[in-house]
């Protein structure tokens, strides 16, 4: 297993044990406030985008938490779900709004698939993701 496979996967599997955690929590609070929830987060803009090589992409996101904790954002390339082979650097991987260049040697049809992660740090914490699909053209 590639190593960047396995941190993806470590990643999904703490943030899928925490989710499971507060939903036990959940079954036996009566008050909202006496649990963590998760945040929101959101991509402000299209989840599908048609670029070039060598055009820029510019990413914003949105987070929210009902119970006003603090969240943590992260943007990560999510190489085990897309086409193209290479690596992306992302502008502020730990922003709200990221940009990163469509590489030159990106091909037509081949997809480059981003995530914002947004983790609350509520106890336990919990994760939130969305996605957006940059489609080579």
């Amino acid at each position: 297993v590639p190593a960047r496979t396995a941190a993806v996967a470590a990643n999904f599997c703490a943030a899928t044990e925490n989710d499971f955690a507060a939903r036990l929590k959940w079954s036996v609070t009566s008050k909202f406030s006496d649990a963590n929830h998760p945040p929101v987060v959101r991509i402000d803009g299209p989840l599908a985008i048609s670029a070039r090589p060598g055009s820029m992409v510019r990413l914003k996101g949105e987070v929210s938490d009902p119970d006003h904790n603090s969240v943590k954002v992260m943007w990560w390339q999510y190489n085990d779900a897309e086409t193209y082979p290479g690596d992306i650097t992302l502008s502020a991987p730990a922003g709200l709004v990221t940009a990163f260049r469509i590489p030159d040697d990106a091909r037509p049809g081949q997809t480059i698939q981003v995530i914002l992660q947004g983790t609350d740090n509520g106890e336990p914490s919990l994760t939130r993701y969305q996605r957006v699909i940059v489609t080579v053209q």
